[in-house]
């Protein structure tokens, strides 16, 4: 013998309605905090980047003011997606392997073991500034030597 329970005739509507409104709130929640985060720079970042750096992360993002038509354009050495840093922090193998597979480059022969300069590309500068043994990164310029032989 079967049990036969009775079921509230509309309980399969009731419940596929507050499925779908379940589902909504999910995903424009989701889509909100999406949005939030890719144009909000933690505050702890943006300290570690020079105010030049600052404006290459919004042009790459196309942020403000780099939403509109402008001729602004960020103070920096720039060459095939990458800009020119100098990092002020512990230079170690991981570091230096970190910048090479984020697609950047060291300096060779240009540094001290606290000072030193890199090929980063715009969009990894702040994966590379979230780095806890990196003190600041600012926009460098390109520098020749000469050098005198004695005589």
């Amino acid at each position: 013998m079967k049990p036969r329970f009775k079921t509230f005739p509309h309980f399969h509507v009731l419940v596929r309605a507050l499925l779908a409104a379940i589902a909504v709130f999910a995903l424009s929640t989701a889509q909100m905090s999406a949005g939030d985060q890719k144009s909000a720079v933690p505050a702890s970042i943006l300290s570690k980047l020079d105010d030049q750096l600052v404006l290459v992360v919004k042009k790459s993002r196309g942020e403000p003011p780099f939403d509109k038509s402008t001729t602004a354009e960020p103070d920096v050495y720039k060459f095939d997606g990458r800009v020119l840093v100098e990092i002020q922090g512990s230079i170690s193998k991981e570091l230096s392997d970190q910048i090479a597979s984020l697609g950047g480059q060291l300096v060779v022969g240009w540094g001290t073991a606290t000072t030193f300069r890199a090929w980063v590309p715009f969009a990894q500068l702040e994966t590379l500034a979230s780095r806890a043994d990196i003190k600041s990164l600012s926009a460098a310029r390109p520098s020749i030597t000469h050098r005198i032989k004695a005589p």
